[in-house]
Protein backbone atom coordinates (compact mmCIF):
# COMPACT_ATOMS: atom_id res chain seq x y z
CA UNK A 1 0.00 0.00 0.00
CA UNK A 2 0.98 3.66 -0.24
CA UNK A 3 1.81 5.52 2.96
CA UNK A 4 3.42 8.83 3.91
CA UNK A 5 6.81 8.49 5.60
CA UNK A 6 8.67 11.28 7.35
CA UNK A 7 12.28 11.28 8.51
CA UNK A 8 11.82 14.04 11.10
CA UNK A 9 14.23 16.24 9.14
CA UNK A 10 11.68 18.18 7.14
CA UNK A 11 10.98 15.55 4.50
CA UNK A 12 7.84 13.62 3.58
CA UNK A 13 7.61 10.91 0.94
CA UNK A 14 4.78 8.79 -0.42
CA UNK A 15 6.15 5.24 -0.37
CA UNK A 16 5.07 1.65 -0.95
CA UNK A 17 5.05 -0.40 2.25
CA UNK A 18 3.35 -3.60 3.38
CA UNK A 19 -0.34 -3.67 4.23
CA UNK A 20 -1.10 -3.96 7.96
CA UNK A 21 -2.05 -7.47 9.06
CA UNK A 22 -4.93 -7.59 11.56
CA UNK A 23 -4.81 -10.00 14.47
CA UNK A 24 -7.89 -11.96 15.57
CA UNK A 25 -9.41 -8.97 17.41
CA UNK A 26 -8.60 -6.41 14.76
CA UNK A 27 -10.30 -5.26 11.57
CA UNK A 28 -8.70 -4.07 8.34
CA UNK A 29 -10.06 -0.77 7.08
CA UNK A 30 -9.83 0.91 3.72
CA UNK A 31 -8.79 4.43 4.66
CA UNK A 32 -10.80 6.81 2.51
CA UNK A 33 -9.45 10.17 3.66
CA UNK A 34 -7.01 11.72 6.12
CA UNK A 35 -6.54 15.37 7.02
CA UNK A 36 -3.48 17.27 8.09
CA UNK A 37 -3.32 18.40 11.67
CA UNK A 38 -1.33 21.28 10.31
CA UNK A 39 0.64 22.53 13.32
CA UNK A 40 1.32 19.09 14.79
CA UNK A 41 2.19 17.45 11.47
CA UNK A 42 4.64 20.19 10.52
CA UNK A 43 6.33 19.88 13.91
CA UNK A 44 6.50 16.09 13.57
CA UNK A 45 7.97 16.35 10.08
CA UNK A 46 10.64 18.71 11.39
CA UNK A 47 11.43 16.70 14.52
CA UNK A 48 10.20 19.47 16.80
CA UNK A 49 7.93 17.52 19.15
CA UNK A 50 9.72 16.44 22.32
CA UNK A 51 7.82 13.15 22.55
CA UNK A 52 8.40 12.19 18.90
CA UNK A 53 11.77 10.45 18.94
CA UNK A 54 11.31 7.49 16.57
CA UNK A 55 11.95 7.97 12.86
CA UNK A 56 11.32 7.21 10.07
CA UNK A 57 7.63 7.12 10.85
CA UNK A 58 4.22 6.90 9.21
CA UNK A 59 2.41 10.22 9.49
CA UNK A 60 -1.24 11.19 9.97
CA UNK A 61 -3.85 10.97 12.71
CA UNK A 62 -7.10 12.50 11.38
CA UNK A 63 -8.22 9.55 9.29
CA UNK A 64 -11.54 8.02 8.29
CA UNK A 65 -12.17 4.59 6.80
CA UNK A 66 -14.48 1.64 6.27
CA UNK A 67 -14.04 -1.88 7.63
CA UNK A 68 -13.41 -4.44 4.88
CA UNK A 69 -12.22 -7.49 6.87
CA UNK A 70 -12.66 -8.70 10.46
CA UNK A 71 -10.53 -11.04 12.56
CA UNK A 72 -11.94 -14.35 13.79
CA UNK A 73 -12.56 -13.09 17.34
CA UNK A 74 -14.27 -9.83 16.33
CA UNK A 75 -17.93 -9.72 17.41
CA UNK A 76 -18.88 -6.05 17.71
CA UNK A 77 -17.66 -4.68 14.37
CA UNK A 78 -18.67 -5.77 10.89
CA UNK A 79 -17.63 -5.02 7.30
CA UNK A 80 -19.09 -1.71 6.17
CA UNK A 81 -18.79 -0.03 9.57
CA UNK A 82 -17.17 3.41 9.37
CA UNK A 83 -14.54 4.58 11.84
CA UNK A 84 -12.52 7.63 12.69
CA UNK A 85 -8.79 7.17 13.19
CA UNK A 86 -7.93 3.79 11.64
CA UNK A 87 -4.13 3.51 11.90
CA UNK A 88 -1.67 1.71 9.65
CA UNK A 89 0.15 0.79 12.86
CA UNK A 90 -0.57 1.68 16.46
CA UNK A 91 1.91 4.03 18.14
CA UNK A 92 4.62 2.02 19.83
CA UNK A 93 4.60 -0.62 17.10
CA UNK A 94 6.41 -0.91 13.78
CA UNK A 95 5.24 -1.68 10.26
CA UNK A 96 8.00 -2.63 7.83
CA UNK A 97 10.44 -1.09 10.30
CA UNK A 98 8.58 2.25 10.32
CA UNK A 99 7.39 3.78 13.57
CA UNK A 100 3.88 5.18 13.81
CA UNK A 101 2.69 8.68 14.52
CA UNK A 102 -0.74 7.06 14.21
CA UNK A 103 -0.24 6.26 10.53
CA UNK A 104 -3.45 7.69 9.10
CA UNK A 105 -1.83 8.73 5.84
CA UNK A 106 -1.99 5.25 4.37
CA UNK A 107 -4.32 3.28 2.16
CA UNK A 108 -5.16 0.72 4.85
CA UNK A 109 -5.42 0.81 8.62
CA UNK A 110 -6.55 -1.13 11.68
CA UNK A 111 -9.29 -0.78 14.29
CA UNK A 112 -9.70 -3.08 17.29
CA UNK A 113 -12.74 -4.73 18.83
CA UNK A 114 -11.73 -3.87 22.39
CA UNK A 115 -15.07 -5.07 23.84
CA UNK A 116 -14.54 -8.58 22.56
CA UNK A 117 -10.89 -8.55 23.57
CA UNK A 118 -11.64 -7.53 27.17
CA UNK A 119 -14.59 -9.90 27.39
CA UNK A 120 -12.33 -12.81 26.52
CA UNK A 121 -9.24 -11.60 28.38
CA UNK A 122 -10.03 -8.97 31.06
CA UNK A 123 -6.32 -8.28 31.65
CA UNK A 124 -5.51 -7.85 27.95
CA UNK A 125 -3.09 -5.06 27.05
CA UNK A 126 -4.93 -2.66 24.76
CA UNK A 127 -3.37 0.27 22.97
CA UNK A 128 -4.54 3.51 24.63
CA UNK A 129 -5.16 4.87 21.14
CA UNK A 130 -8.02 2.44 20.54
CA UNK A 131 -10.38 4.69 22.50
CA UNK A 132 -10.14 7.31 19.73
CA UNK A 133 -11.35 4.88 17.08
CA UNK A 134 -15.03 5.77 17.26
CA UNK A 135 -17.73 4.59 14.86
CA UNK A 136 -19.86 6.84 12.67
CA UNK A 137 -23.30 5.23 12.28
CA UNK A 138 -24.60 4.66 8.77
CA UNK A 139 -27.55 6.99 9.35
CA UNK A 140 -25.15 9.93 9.75
CA UNK A 141 -24.72 11.18 6.19
CA UNK A 142 -21.24 12.61 5.78
CA UNK A 143 -18.62 12.59 3.05
CA UNK A 144 -15.25 10.99 3.76
CA UNK A 145 -13.34 14.28 3.49
CA UNK A 146 -15.79 16.01 5.83
CA UNK A 147 -15.66 13.15 8.33
CA UNK A 148 -11.96 13.76 8.95
CA UNK A 149 -12.85 17.18 10.38
CA UNK A 150 -14.67 15.52 13.28
CA UNK A 151 -11.37 14.69 14.97
CA UNK A 152 -10.33 18.32 15.50
CA UNK A 153 -13.90 19.45 16.08
CA UNK A 154 -14.41 16.91 18.87
CA UNK A 155 -11.15 17.93 20.51
CA UNK A 156 -12.04 21.62 20.49
CA UNK A 157 -15.69 21.11 21.48
CA UNK A 158 -14.61 19.21 24.59
CA UNK A 159 -11.95 21.79 25.46
CA UNK A 160 -14.34 24.75 25.19
CA UNK A 161 -16.91 22.85 27.28
CA UNK A 162 -14.41 22.05 30.01
CA UNK A 163 -13.31 25.69 30.24
CA UNK A 164 -16.91 26.68 30.99
CA UNK A 165 -17.07 29.33 28.29
CA UNK A 166 -20.64 30.65 28.39
CA UNK A 167 -23.02 33.48 27.45
CA UNK A 168 -21.16 36.77 27.54
CA UNK A 169 -17.67 35.33 27.96
CA UNK A 170 -15.08 37.49 26.22
CA UNK A 171 -12.80 35.21 24.22
CA UNK A 172 -9.54 35.81 22.36
CA UNK A 173 -8.17 33.11 20.08
CA UNK A 174 -4.45 33.19 19.28
CA UNK A 175 -4.09 31.84 15.76
CA UNK A 176 -6.10 31.64 12.54
CA UNK A 177 -5.77 28.03 11.38
CA UNK A 178 -8.29 25.19 11.51
CA UNK A 179 -7.97 24.75 15.30
CA UNK A 180 -8.50 28.49 15.80
CA UNK A 181 -11.52 28.44 13.51
CA UNK A 182 -12.94 25.58 15.59
CA UNK A 183 -12.31 27.53 18.78
CA UNK A 184 -14.17 30.52 17.35
CA UNK A 185 -17.08 28.29 16.33
CA UNK A 186 -17.56 26.52 19.66
CA UNK A 187 -16.97 29.68 21.69
CA UNK A 188 -19.67 31.40 19.65
CA UNK A 189 -21.95 28.36 19.94
CA UNK A 190 -21.52 28.67 23.72
CA UNK A 191 -22.70 32.28 23.64
CA UNK A 192 -19.36 34.07 23.93
CA UNK A 193 -19.17 37.74 22.88
CA UNK A 194 -16.97 39.12 21.60
CA UNK A 195 -14.90 36.37 20.01
CA UNK A 196 -11.65 37.88 18.71
CA UNK A 197 -9.21 36.01 16.47
CA UNK A 198 -5.59 37.18 16.34
CA UNK A 199 -3.29 36.07 13.53
CA UNK A 200 -0.65 37.16 11.06
CA UNK A 201 -2.41 36.84 7.70
CA UNK A 202 -5.61 38.46 6.48
CA UNK A 203 -7.18 35.55 4.57
CA UNK A 204 -7.06 33.00 7.42
CA UNK A 205 -8.44 35.68 9.74
CA UNK A 206 -11.35 36.24 7.36
CA UNK A 207 -11.93 32.47 7.44
CA UNK A 208 -12.24 32.75 11.23
CA UNK A 209 -15.09 35.21 10.71
CA UNK A 210 -16.96 32.50 8.82
CA UNK A 211 -16.91 30.23 11.85
CA UNK A 212 -17.70 32.68 14.64
CA UNK A 213 -15.13 35.44 15.14
CA UNK A 214 -16.81 38.81 15.73
CA UNK A 215 -13.54 40.71 15.28
CA UNK A 216 -10.14 39.84 13.83
CA UNK A 217 -6.74 41.42 14.50
CA UNK A 218 -3.66 41.14 12.29
CA UNK A 219 -0.80 41.32 14.78
CA UNK A 220 1.59 42.19 11.95
CA UNK A 221 -0.14 45.47 11.21
CA UNK A 222 -2.21 46.23 14.32
CA UNK A 223 -1.57 46.60 18.04
CA UNK A 224 -3.31 43.49 19.33
CA UNK A 225 -3.48 44.67 22.95
CA UNK A 226 -5.10 47.97 22.02
CA UNK A 227 -7.56 46.26 19.70
CA UNK A 228 -8.60 43.62 22.23
CA UNK A 229 -9.10 46.23 24.93
CA UNK A 230 -11.22 48.27 22.51
CA UNK A 231 -13.38 45.32 21.49
CA UNK A 232 -13.88 44.22 25.11
CA UNK A 233 -14.70 47.80 26.23
CA UNK A 234 -11.44 47.96 28.21
CA UNK A 235 -12.29 44.97 30.42
CA UNK A 236 -9.98 42.48 28.70
CA UNK A 237 -10.57 38.85 27.76
CA UNK A 238 -12.06 36.30 30.13
CA UNK A 239 -10.39 33.54 28.12
CA UNK A 240 -7.33 33.61 25.87
CA UNK A 241 -7.20 30.38 23.87
CA UNK A 242 -3.75 29.59 22.48
CA UNK A 243 -3.79 27.64 19.22
CA UNK A 244 -0.24 28.48 18.13
CA UNK A 245 2.17 27.36 20.85
CA UNK A 246 4.37 30.48 20.72
CA UNK A 247 5.77 31.14 24.20
CA UNK A 248 6.50 34.81 23.52
CA UNK A 249 2.98 35.43 22.24
CA UNK A 250 1.46 33.71 25.27
CA UNK A 251 3.55 35.88 27.59
CA UNK A 252 2.57 39.07 25.74
CA UNK A 253 -1.11 38.10 25.73
CA UNK A 254 -1.28 38.45 29.51
CA UNK A 255 -1.76 42.19 29.02
CA UNK A 256 -5.11 41.46 27.34
CA UNK A 257 -6.54 39.50 30.28
CA UNK A 258 -9.55 40.53 32.32
CA UNK A 259 -9.29 40.32 36.09
CA UNK A 260 -9.80 36.65 37.04
CA UNK A 261 -9.28 35.74 33.38
CA UNK A 262 -7.49 32.64 32.10
CA UNK A 263 -4.86 31.88 29.49
CA UNK A 264 -5.62 28.44 28.12
CA UNK A 265 -2.79 26.82 26.18
CA UNK A 266 -4.06 24.15 23.80
CA UNK A 267 -1.35 23.98 21.14
CA UNK A 268 1.72 21.78 21.47
CA UNK A 269 4.69 24.09 21.85
CA UNK A 270 7.68 23.62 19.60
CA UNK A 271 10.69 21.89 21.12
CA UNK A 272 11.35 21.39 24.81
CA UNK A 273 11.65 24.99 26.06
CA UNK A 274 9.16 25.37 28.94
CA UNK A 275 6.84 28.34 29.22
CA UNK A 276 8.00 30.82 31.88
CA UNK A 277 4.71 31.48 33.68
CA UNK A 278 6.31 34.11 35.89
CA UNK A 279 6.91 36.32 32.84
CA UNK A 280 3.18 36.66 32.13
CA UNK A 281 1.84 39.96 33.46
CA UNK A 282 -1.90 39.67 33.88
CA UNK A 283 -4.49 42.11 35.21
CA UNK A 284 -4.80 41.35 38.89
CA UNK A 285 -5.67 37.73 39.63
CA UNK A 286 -5.59 35.37 36.67
CA UNK A 287 -4.75 31.75 35.92
CA UNK A 288 -2.91 29.69 33.35
CA UNK A 289 -4.45 26.43 32.16
CA UNK A 290 -2.51 23.84 30.18
CA UNK A 291 -5.47 22.48 28.27
CA UNK A 292 -6.08 19.12 26.69
CA UNK A 293 -9.01 17.64 24.83
CA UNK A 294 -11.38 14.92 25.96
CA UNK A 295 -12.14 14.01 22.36
CA UNK A 296 -14.15 10.85 22.91
CA UNK A 297 -16.68 12.53 25.19
CA UNK A 298 -17.76 14.90 22.40
CA UNK A 299 -18.40 12.18 19.80
CA UNK A 300 -22.19 12.05 20.08
CA UNK A 301 -22.38 15.85 20.27
CA UNK A 302 -20.61 16.21 16.93
CA UNK A 303 -22.68 13.45 15.35
CA UNK A 304 -25.80 15.34 16.43
CA UNK A 305 -24.52 18.61 14.97
CA UNK A 306 -23.86 16.84 11.66
CA UNK A 307 -27.24 15.12 11.72
CA UNK A 308 -29.17 18.39 12.14
CA UNK A 309 -26.87 20.18 9.69
CA UNK A 310 -25.81 22.71 12.33
CA UNK A 311 -22.12 22.84 11.49
CA UNK A 312 -20.49 24.38 8.37
CA UNK A 313 -18.06 21.50 8.14
CA UNK A 314 -16.49 22.36 4.78
CA UNK A 315 -15.36 25.72 6.16
CA UNK A 316 -12.79 23.97 8.34
CA UNK A 317 -10.49 22.79 5.53
CA UNK A 318 -9.07 24.73 2.63
CA UNK A 319 -8.31 22.00 0.06
CA UNK A 320 -9.16 18.39 -0.78
CA UNK A 321 -6.58 16.58 -2.91
CA UNK A 322 -5.86 13.07 -4.21
CA UNK A 323 -3.50 11.05 -2.00
CA UNK A 324 -1.00 10.75 -4.86
CA UNK A 325 -0.43 14.51 -4.59
CA UNK A 326 0.55 14.42 -0.92
CA UNK A 327 4.10 15.68 -1.37
CA UNK A 328 3.06 18.73 -3.40
CA UNK A 329 0.12 19.32 -1.08
CA UNK A 330 2.27 19.28 2.03
CA UNK A 331 4.54 21.82 0.33
CA UNK A 332 1.48 24.07 0.05
CA UNK A 333 1.12 23.88 3.84
CA UNK A 334 4.77 24.70 4.43
CA UNK A 335 4.53 27.67 2.07
CA UNK A 336 1.24 28.75 3.67
CA UNK A 337 -0.72 28.42 0.45
CA UNK A 338 -3.14 26.13 2.30
CA UNK A 339 -4.36 26.02 5.90
CA UNK A 340 -5.68 22.48 6.24
CA UNK A 341 -5.66 19.71 3.63
CA UNK A 342 -7.69 16.56 3.24
CA UNK A 343 -6.21 13.79 1.10
CA UNK A 344 -8.64 11.29 -0.37
CA UNK A 345 -7.50 7.74 -1.13
CA UNK A 346 -10.24 6.77 -3.59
Amino acid sequence: MKAVITDGKGNVKLMEISDPQPDSYQCLCKIEACATCTGTDKKLVNGQMAWANQYPAILGHESFGTVIQCGNSVRNIKPGDRFLRPFAAYPGTLLDGYASWMGGFAEYGLVTDTKAMLKDTPAAAISPYCVYQQMIPQEIKIEAADATMLVTLKEIASSVRDLNIKFGSKVVVLGAGAVSMSMCYFAKLSGAYPVIAIGRRDQPLEDCRKTGADFVVNMQTENMIEKVMKYTEQSGADFILDAIGDNNLIIESGMMLAKYGAICSYAGRTGTVPLSIDKIKGNGRWKYIQGGPDETSAHQYLLDLVRIQAIPIKNFYSHAMPFDEFESGFKMLVEKRASKLVFTMQ
